[in-house]
Protein backbone atom coordinates (compact mmCIF):
# COMPACT_ATOMS: atom_id res chain seq x y z
CA UNK A 1 0.00 0.00 0.00
CA UNK A 2 1.65 3.22 -1.19
CA UNK A 3 1.12 5.98 1.43
CA UNK A 4 1.77 8.66 -1.19
CA UNK A 5 -0.96 7.35 -3.48
CA UNK A 6 -3.34 6.92 -0.54
CA UNK A 7 -2.82 10.58 0.32
CA UNK A 8 -3.19 11.62 -3.30
CA UNK A 9 -6.49 9.73 -3.61
CA UNK A 10 -7.81 11.24 -0.36
CA UNK A 11 -6.94 14.73 -1.59
CA UNK A 12 -8.54 14.06 -4.98
CA UNK A 13 -11.74 12.91 -3.26
CA UNK A 14 -11.83 16.00 -1.08
CA UNK A 15 -11.33 18.27 -4.08
CA UNK A 16 -13.97 16.52 -6.19
CA UNK A 17 -17.36 18.14 -6.57
CA UNK A 18 -19.09 14.98 -7.82
CA UNK A 19 -17.24 11.75 -6.99
CA UNK A 20 -18.72 8.40 -8.00
CA UNK A 21 -17.61 4.84 -7.22
CA UNK A 22 -17.78 2.02 -9.75
CA UNK A 23 -17.46 -1.43 -8.19
CA UNK A 24 -17.15 -5.01 -9.40
CA UNK A 25 -16.86 -8.54 -8.06
CA UNK A 26 -13.41 -7.93 -6.58
CA UNK A 27 -14.84 -5.73 -3.83
CA UNK A 28 -16.98 -8.62 -2.54
CA UNK A 29 -14.37 -11.39 -2.62
CA UNK A 30 -13.31 -10.36 0.89
CA UNK A 31 -16.89 -11.13 1.95
CA UNK A 32 -16.44 -14.70 0.74
CA UNK A 33 -18.15 -14.27 -2.64
CA UNK A 34 -15.85 -15.54 -5.40
CA UNK A 35 -15.41 -13.50 -8.56
CA UNK A 36 -15.86 -15.03 -12.00
CA UNK A 37 -12.63 -14.46 -13.90
CA UNK A 38 -9.95 -14.30 -11.19
CA UNK A 39 -7.45 -17.12 -10.47
CA UNK A 40 -10.00 -18.79 -8.15
CA UNK A 41 -13.05 -17.47 -10.00
CA UNK A 42 -16.20 -19.49 -10.60
CA UNK A 43 -15.66 -19.69 -14.36
CA UNK A 44 -11.91 -20.23 -14.03
CA UNK A 45 -12.59 -23.36 -11.96
CA UNK A 46 -15.61 -24.46 -14.00
CA UNK A 47 -15.57 -23.25 -17.64
CA UNK A 48 -18.79 -25.20 -18.24
CA UNK A 49 -20.57 -22.89 -15.78
CA UNK A 50 -19.72 -19.94 -18.03
CA UNK A 51 -21.22 -21.74 -21.03
CA UNK A 52 -24.42 -22.47 -19.09
CA UNK A 53 -24.70 -18.84 -18.03
CA UNK A 54 -25.26 -17.89 -21.68
CA UNK A 55 -28.34 -20.13 -21.82
CA UNK A 56 -30.27 -18.86 -18.79
CA UNK A 57 -32.03 -15.87 -20.37
CA UNK A 58 -33.14 -17.92 -23.37
CA UNK A 59 -34.58 -20.53 -21.02
CA UNK A 60 -36.60 -17.84 -19.24
CA UNK A 61 -38.01 -16.57 -22.55
CA UNK A 62 -38.89 -20.06 -23.79
CA UNK A 63 -40.01 -21.87 -20.63
CA UNK A 64 -40.35 -19.65 -17.54
CA UNK A 65 -41.35 -22.65 -15.42
CA UNK A 66 -38.09 -24.49 -16.15
CA UNK A 67 -36.17 -21.29 -15.51
CA UNK A 68 -37.80 -20.95 -12.07
CA UNK A 69 -37.16 -24.59 -11.21
CA UNK A 70 -33.43 -23.84 -11.50
CA UNK A 71 -33.17 -20.11 -10.82
CA UNK A 72 -32.57 -20.03 -7.08
CA UNK A 73 -30.94 -23.44 -6.69
CA UNK A 74 -27.53 -22.04 -7.51
CA UNK A 75 -25.07 -22.36 -4.60
CA UNK A 76 -23.81 -18.94 -5.69
CA UNK A 77 -27.09 -17.35 -4.56
CA UNK A 78 -26.91 -19.14 -1.20
CA UNK A 79 -23.36 -17.87 -0.78
CA UNK A 80 -24.50 -14.29 -1.45
CA UNK A 81 -27.35 -14.48 1.05
CA UNK A 82 -24.93 -15.60 3.78
CA UNK A 83 -22.35 -12.91 2.98
CA UNK A 84 -21.82 -9.80 5.06
CA UNK A 85 -20.35 -6.44 3.98
CA UNK A 86 -16.61 -6.05 4.44
CA UNK A 87 -14.51 -3.02 5.32
CA UNK A 88 -14.47 -1.81 1.71
CA UNK A 89 -18.27 -1.60 1.60
CA UNK A 90 -18.35 0.26 4.90
CA UNK A 91 -15.64 2.68 3.74
CA UNK A 92 -17.64 3.63 0.64
CA UNK A 93 -20.78 4.06 2.76
CA UNK A 94 -18.83 6.39 5.04
CA UNK A 95 -17.59 8.46 2.10
CA UNK A 96 -21.20 8.84 0.99
CA UNK A 97 -22.29 9.82 4.50
CA UNK A 98 -19.54 12.46 4.55
CA UNK A 99 -21.04 13.96 1.39
CA UNK A 100 -18.01 13.10 -0.74
CA UNK A 101 -19.35 10.17 -2.74
CA UNK A 102 -22.52 11.00 -4.66
CA UNK A 103 -23.34 7.55 -6.05
CA UNK A 104 -22.15 3.96 -6.34
CA UNK A 105 -22.56 2.15 -9.64
CA UNK A 106 -22.06 -1.56 -9.03
CA UNK A 107 -21.85 -4.61 -11.25
CA UNK A 108 -22.55 -6.75 -8.19
CA UNK A 109 -25.90 -8.38 -7.51
CA UNK A 110 -25.25 -9.08 -3.82
CA UNK A 111 -26.81 -6.03 -2.12
CA UNK A 112 -23.77 -5.63 0.16
CA UNK A 113 -23.42 -1.90 -0.49
CA UNK A 114 -26.94 -1.32 0.84
CA UNK A 115 -26.31 -3.64 3.79
CA UNK A 116 -23.28 -1.50 4.64
CA UNK A 117 -25.43 1.64 4.64
CA UNK A 118 -24.95 3.11 1.16
CA UNK A 119 -28.08 4.86 -0.09
CA UNK A 120 -27.59 5.89 -3.73
CA UNK A 121 -26.65 2.56 -5.31
CA UNK A 122 -27.21 1.87 -9.01
CA UNK A 123 -27.25 -1.90 -9.55
CA UNK A 124 -26.12 -2.09 -13.17
CA UNK A 125 -26.51 -5.87 -13.37
CA UNK A 126 -29.47 -6.08 -11.01
CA UNK A 127 -30.02 -7.76 -7.64
CA UNK A 128 -30.90 -11.24 -6.43
CA UNK A 129 -33.24 -9.64 -3.90
CA UNK A 130 -35.65 -8.29 -6.52
CA UNK A 131 -37.79 -9.68 -9.32
CA UNK A 132 -38.25 -7.78 -12.58
CA UNK A 133 -40.72 -7.79 -15.44
CA UNK A 134 -38.86 -7.52 -18.73
CA UNK A 135 -42.08 -6.45 -20.46
CA UNK A 136 -43.23 -3.44 -18.42
CA UNK A 137 -40.07 -2.84 -16.36
CA UNK A 138 -41.66 -3.16 -12.90
CA UNK A 139 -39.53 -4.42 -10.03
CA UNK A 140 -40.70 -6.07 -6.83
CA UNK A 141 -38.98 -7.29 -3.65
CA UNK A 142 -38.36 -11.02 -4.02
CA UNK A 143 -39.70 -11.50 -0.49
CA UNK A 144 -43.23 -10.69 -1.75
CA UNK A 145 -43.21 -13.82 -3.93
CA UNK A 146 -41.62 -16.37 -1.59
CA UNK A 147 -44.83 -18.40 -1.39
CA UNK A 148 -45.15 -18.75 -5.17
CA UNK A 149 -41.46 -19.61 -5.48
CA UNK A 150 -41.72 -22.19 -2.69
CA UNK A 151 -44.74 -23.77 -4.40
CA UNK A 152 -42.84 -23.81 -7.71
CA UNK A 153 -45.29 -21.43 -9.37
CA UNK A 154 -44.07 -18.86 -11.88
CA UNK A 155 -44.36 -15.45 -10.18
CA UNK A 156 -46.36 -12.98 -12.27
CA UNK A 157 -46.03 -9.22 -12.58
CA UNK A 158 -48.58 -7.41 -10.43
CA UNK A 159 -49.06 -4.81 -13.18
CA UNK A 160 -49.18 -6.70 -16.51
CA UNK A 161 -49.33 -10.36 -15.34
CA UNK A 162 -46.29 -11.37 -17.40
CA UNK A 163 -43.79 -13.89 -15.95
CA UNK A 164 -41.20 -12.33 -13.66
CA UNK A 165 -37.52 -13.22 -13.50
CA UNK A 166 -34.84 -12.61 -10.92
CA UNK A 167 -33.62 -9.03 -11.38
CA UNK A 168 -30.20 -10.19 -12.54
CA UNK A 169 -28.94 -9.30 -16.00
CA UNK A 170 -27.91 -12.49 -17.78
CA UNK A 171 -25.70 -12.80 -20.84
CA UNK A 172 -27.58 -11.83 -24.05
CA UNK A 173 -30.05 -9.81 -21.94
CA UNK A 174 -30.03 -6.01 -22.35
CA UNK A 175 -29.31 -3.76 -19.38
CA UNK A 176 -32.61 -2.26 -18.13
CA UNK A 177 -32.95 1.22 -19.63
CA UNK A 178 -33.57 3.01 -16.32
CA UNK A 179 -30.37 1.90 -14.58
CA UNK A 180 -28.41 2.17 -17.84
CA UNK A 181 -29.36 5.81 -18.31
CA UNK A 182 -28.80 6.76 -14.66
CA UNK A 183 -25.38 5.07 -14.59
CA UNK A 184 -24.14 6.73 -17.76
CA UNK A 185 -25.51 10.05 -16.54
CA UNK A 186 -23.40 9.69 -13.38
CA UNK A 187 -20.34 8.75 -15.46
CA UNK A 188 -20.81 11.85 -17.63
CA UNK A 189 -21.20 14.32 -14.78
CA UNK A 190 -18.66 12.98 -12.27
CA UNK A 191 -15.30 14.68 -11.91
CA UNK A 192 -13.75 11.68 -10.13
CA UNK A 193 -14.52 7.99 -10.56
CA UNK A 194 -13.18 5.57 -7.96
CA UNK A 195 -13.01 2.17 -9.68
CA UNK A 196 -12.87 -0.75 -7.23
CA UNK A 197 -12.60 -4.46 -7.90
CA UNK A 198 -13.70 -4.67 -11.52
CA UNK A 199 -11.92 -6.51 -14.31
CA UNK A 200 -13.25 -3.85 -16.72
CA UNK A 201 -13.87 -6.36 -19.50
CA UNK A 202 -17.67 -6.78 -19.35
CA UNK A 203 -19.52 -4.32 -21.58
CA UNK A 204 -21.37 -2.02 -21.50
CA UNK A 205 -20.36 -1.59 -17.82
CA UNK A 206 -16.67 -1.38 -18.73
CA UNK A 207 -17.45 1.69 -20.83
CA UNK A 208 -18.40 3.74 -17.74
CA UNK A 209 -14.84 4.67 -16.62
CA UNK A 210 -13.93 5.41 -20.23
CA UNK A 211 -16.92 7.76 -20.56
CA UNK A 212 -15.91 9.49 -17.32
CA UNK A 213 -12.35 9.89 -18.60
CA UNK A 214 -13.47 11.33 -21.94
CA UNK A 215 -15.60 13.86 -20.06
CA UNK A 216 -12.56 15.05 -18.12
CA UNK A 217 -12.93 13.10 -14.87
CA UNK A 218 -10.03 11.75 -12.88
CA UNK A 219 -10.18 7.93 -12.76
CA UNK A 220 -8.59 6.16 -9.80
CA UNK A 221 -8.33 2.36 -9.60
CA UNK A 222 -8.30 0.26 -6.45
CA UNK A 223 -7.57 -3.24 -7.72
CA UNK A 224 -5.56 -6.30 -6.79
CA UNK A 225 -4.04 -6.38 -10.25
CA UNK A 226 -3.84 -4.23 -13.35
CA UNK A 227 -6.79 -4.14 -15.76
CA UNK A 228 -7.33 -2.82 -19.29
CA UNK A 229 -8.06 0.55 -17.62
CA UNK A 230 -4.51 0.57 -16.26
CA UNK A 231 -2.87 -0.59 -19.46
CA UNK A 232 -4.86 1.80 -21.67
CA UNK A 233 -4.13 4.65 -19.26
CA UNK A 234 -7.78 5.31 -18.64
CA UNK A 235 -6.98 5.36 -14.93
CA UNK A 236 -4.79 8.20 -13.71
CA UNK A 237 -3.21 5.88 -11.15
CA UNK A 238 -3.84 2.55 -9.45
CA UNK A 239 -3.69 1.59 -5.78
CA UNK A 240 -2.81 -2.10 -5.89
CA UNK A 241 -4.05 -4.38 -3.14
CA UNK A 242 -7.16 -5.42 -1.27
CA UNK A 243 -10.02 -2.93 -1.32
CA UNK A 244 -10.82 -3.86 2.29
CA UNK A 245 -7.40 -2.55 3.34
CA UNK A 246 -7.00 0.39 0.96
CA UNK A 247 -10.43 2.06 1.14
CA UNK A 248 -10.59 2.31 4.97
CA UNK A 249 -7.12 3.88 4.93
CA UNK A 250 -8.26 6.40 2.32
CA UNK A 251 -11.20 7.33 4.58
CA UNK A 252 -8.81 7.84 7.52
CA UNK A 253 -6.62 10.20 5.48
CA UNK A 254 -9.69 12.06 4.17
CA UNK A 255 -10.66 12.73 7.79
CA UNK A 256 -7.14 13.88 8.67
CA UNK A 257 -7.00 16.28 5.72
CA UNK A 258 -10.47 17.60 6.53
CA UNK A 259 -9.45 18.42 10.09
CA UNK A 260 -6.42 20.35 8.87
CA UNK A 261 -8.51 22.42 6.49
CA UNK A 262 -10.68 23.79 9.31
Amino acid sequence: MDPGLIRRCAADLLNAKHAVAFTGAGISTESGIPDFRGPSGIWTRDPEAERRSYEIFGKFLETPREYWEEALKSPFYEMIERAKPNLAHYALAELEEMGILKAIITQNIDGLHQKAGSKNVLEFHGSIYKLRCIYCGCRFPRSEFEEEIREKKVPLCRKCRSPLKVDVVYFTEPIPSDVYELSFSEAMKCDLMLVCGTSAVVYPAAELPRVAKRRGARVVEVNFEETPLTRERVSDYILKGKAGEILPRIVEVVKELRKRSF
